[in-house]
Formats: C-alpha cells, structure tokens, sequence
C-alpha cells in the first residue's frame, strides 16, 4: 500500500514539472496566436477537430482503461490483439470522415469552405493517437510518470512552435491543423520507444471479448461525457458562427487553466485507486486530499480572474478578446464544478462503478443542451457556461451521493471551508482597484495582492494536515536553499 502511494505521489511531482514547462511554452505560443490569428480562425480549428473526434469516441473500444485497470499482467499478445481492434475501427473511421467532411460541414452555413479540407486533415491523426496508446497505456498502468513527462515537453515545444511559425508566416487556421500532426508524429515515435513492444497484427476472440467486456462501458462513458461539450460546436457553431466558437472555447481553455492539475492527478488517480480499491475508508481519505489539492487552485484562479481578468486579457490578448471576458469568469467558476466531477468520477470508475456514472452522465448532458436552448437567446455565448454551472453542480450531488450520503455530508464538512480564501481575496482586490486606473497596474497590482490574501487566508483557516503539508514543504525548499548556498559559497 504504501509503495504504491509512494509511487502516486512520484508520478504527480514528475507530471506537475513537466506542466510547468508545458504552461510557459503554451501561454507564450497561446499569446502570439490570439494576437495573429482570432476568434473565427481558432473557433474554424474548434470546430474541424469536434468533428472528427466526435467520429472517433469509439476509436479506442475503451482499451486504454480496460488494460489500465486489469489487475493480472498484460502479455504482448494482449497488447497485439487491442492494436488490431483499435486499426480496425480507426481506417473505418478516417473513411467515413472523408467521405462524408462535405455533409458535415453542411451544418455550419457561416464557416467557409475550405473546412471541408480541414475535417479530412484532422481525420489522419486519429491513427497517430491509436498508434501511441498500446505504449503509452504501459507507462500509466505501472506509474512510469517520468517517461511521458518527457515526451509531453517535446510534444508541447514542437505544437506550439509549429504553430506561432506558420501563424506568423501567413498560413491562417491550417498552422493548427499542422501543428497537431506534427506533434502526433513525434509523440508516436518517442512514447513507442519510451515503451516498445511487438508490433503485429492478431486476433484472439476470447482476448477480444475481454476487452470489449471492460471496455466498452467506460467508452459509453466517454460518450455521455461528451454529450455536454456539444453545445459549444453545435449550437454556438450553427447560430453564432465559428467567433461564437472561438470565444467560447477560448474562454473556457482559460478560465479553466487549473484543470490541467486535475489533470495531472486524475491520470494517476486512476491507476492509483485501482490498486486500493478493496479499502473503502483509505479510497475516501485519498479522495479527499485529491479534491483539496485540486480546488485550492481553482479558487485562486477565481479570485484572480474576478479582480484583474479584465485588464490582463486587455494587456496581453488584445481588445479583440475583451467580448469573452464574462464568459471566463463563469468557466472559472464552473472549473470548481469539474474539479468535483473529475475526481468523483474516476474514483468511482476506479471502483468499477462505470455504470452508475454513465447514468448521471446520460442525464447530465442532455440536461446541459436543454438548459443552453433556453438561454442562448437572452444570454447569447455565454448561455454555455451560465448552464454549466447550473447543470454540473446538481449532478455532482448525485454523483456524489453514489458513495452514500453519509460521505457526502462528510466531504461537504470538510471542505467548506475553501470559500473564505476566496472571499477575503476578492473583497481585497476590488478594494485596491477603486484607487487604480491604469490597466497595467490593474493586472499587476490585483493579481499580487488577490493572491497574497488568497495565501494568507489558506494558512490561517485550512486543514492542519495541509496547513502541516505546506510547512514541511516550505522548509524542504529552504533546508535545500540553505545548503546550496552554503555549498557555493564553500
């Protein structure tokens, strides 16, 4: 038990440093491409890519989790017999997709022609992502963190400068379209030599049957997920356009920036709960450190975002993207929303409870389309969001309830106390604003004075153990600190 908590914790600390490099490279090539390009050229991208994974949310047969959460060893034959599946599927996916791009396209009348070939370019990196997930589901099964963390650095440097290059060369919306490609082939490559293996084409039926049997009920969850983020692409994309789709899929990469932490502690939460799941009450006491960790962020990244989200998308998108600024702001609230039904629900699947989550996914997505129906005329784009938040926080109490009440009225306690961070800091901030007009001085002066009361709150009114955590920490760093400078100095 405790190697493999020892593990988990490893895999995080090496996934967490990689996303630091990861987030400097992607908001500096994420800055240059809104500055170049826009809202309709990045929401024609949007669009393109739903498209074609839409096609693709069976591409898989859920084989990634179903060889994850397989408690005997995998054996090559095994890993050969999901590959042939996934190529299967793949080839009968990317044909129908280029046959049928000039239909699909029918269905945004203001996007302009050339989506057609966007669609049909997109479609070909669906067999880049089949190729690298026999590989890279073996380094996330055993928690091998440290290999992906590598090559997630090299995928990020190669998308971001393929992108901001061509963008900055004049080649519009195909510098994405390029630059996922690029960084699918290099992924493909460096994740198979991360973790070779055998490549062959096999069929086994018994093998088959296995894996579809574990598969396939996560894959339908996959799809009652992605039931809800249709709205953005075909509600927006059909009546706004794709600047409605740009805004809003801006917007919510942004506002919902922290969710690459969740991320981060998802994919090992998976193979981390998988391995104690016959320990209830230790299933529950991670979970809880879990959404600690994660919402902790999100409520910083709030409070900065309500103080100074004006001036720094002003500052440093340009004024073009002023207009999705209400939209952010509700992404970033929404963001406290997916934290809780990121960890609930990998936990739960974890638990082999696929099935009941598929049910609260079912009945959420449809739930979330309606909703935005009913406020798109008085909201407009912002209808998205405004329903997000709505919808994911009711069903997060029935998601929730899945472990039992008891549980719930547990965790509720326990975490509560997140909401006055929060509060002290944005009442601190908007006081220093009323003295400021400068947008320079706005974005700085809002952003380090939210995010020190945000701290100094954190300390006085959270948890000991994370109180105790922090500590330890900070003077780990400092010992480390010390004795650097003292060997320097030497």
């Amino acid at each position: 038990m405790s190697d493999i908590h020892a593990r988990a914790k490893q895999g995080i600390k090496l996934l967490l440093g990689r996303q630091v490099a990861v987030q400097i490279l992607t908001f500096a090539g994420g800055v240059v491409l809104a500055r170049t390009l826009g809202p309709a050229q990045f929401g024609l991208y949007v669009i393109s890519q739903f498209l074609v994974s839409t096609f693709a949310l069976m591409g898989d047969f859920g084989i990634a989790f179903s060889f994850i959460q397989r408690k005997s060893e995998l054996t090559d034959h095994d890993l050969q017999v999901g590959f042939t599946l996934q190529q299967l599927i793949t080839s009968g996916i990317v044909i129908a997709l280029l046959i049928a791009a000039p239909w699909l396209v029918h269905f945004y009348p203001k996007a302009p022609p050339e989506t057609i070939w966007l669609v049909r370019a997109m479609a070909f990196n669906l067999y880049l992502t089949s190729w690298r997930s026999m590989s890279a589901l073996q380094l996330e099964r055993h928690l091998r963190y440290d290999r992906l963390a590598r090559v997630e650095v090299v995928e990020a440097l190669s998308y971001q400068a393929t992108a901001v290059g061509l963008a900055l060369s004049g080649f519009g919306v195909w510098s994405y379209v390029a630059a996922t490609i690029i960084q699918g082939i290099l992924g493909t490559v460096l994740v198979y030599r991360a973790a070779p293996w055998p490549i062959r084409f096999a069929y086994d039926k018994a093998v088959a049957v296995s894996i579809l049997r574990y598969g396939l009920p996560f894959q339908f969850l996959n799809i009652a997920n992605s039931l809800g983020s249709w709205a953005t692409p075909i509600l927006v994309g059909s009546l706004i356009g794709p600047v409605g789709v740009g805004y809003l899929t801006w917007a919510s990469s942004n506002g919902k920036k922290p969710l690459i932490l969740t991320d981060i502690f998802m994919r090992v939460a998976l193979p981390h709960f998988s391995r104690i799941q016959d320990n209830t009450s230790e299933v529950e006491r991670i979970l809880l450190r879990y959404l600690t960790f994660l919402l902790v962020p999100a409520g910083l990244w709030l409070a900065v975002l309500i103080v100074s989200g004006h001036s720094l998308v002003q500052i440093l998108y340009s004024n073009k993207w002023l207009p999705a600024v209400p939209a952010l702001i509700l992404f970033a609230v929404a963001l406290h929303a997916d934290v809780f039904s990121y960890a609930a629900t990998v936990t739960l699947t974890a638990l082999g409870r696929v099935a009941a989550v598929t049910r609260v996914y079912i009945v959420r997505s449809i739930a979330h389309i309606v909703v935005c129906i009913a406020l798109i005329h008085p909201f407009g784009f912002n209808s998205v969001p405004l329903s997000y938040i709505i919808v994911f926080t009711l069903s997060n109490l029935w998601l929730i309830s899945i472990f039992g009440w008891s549980m719930l009225r547990r965790m509720t306690m326990e975490l509560t106390w997140l909401v006055l961070p929060a509060a002290v800091s944005v009442l601190g901030g908007e006081c220093l604003l009323r003295f400021l007009e400068n947008p320079f001085l706005r974005a700085l002066c809002g952003t380090v004075v939210t995010t020190l009361l945000y701290c100094l709150t954190l300390l006085l009114v959270g948890p000991e153990w994370l109180k105790t955590t922090l500590y330890n920490k900070l003077g780990d760093r400092t010992s480390s600190f010390r004795r650097a400078t003292l060997k320097a100095a030497e």
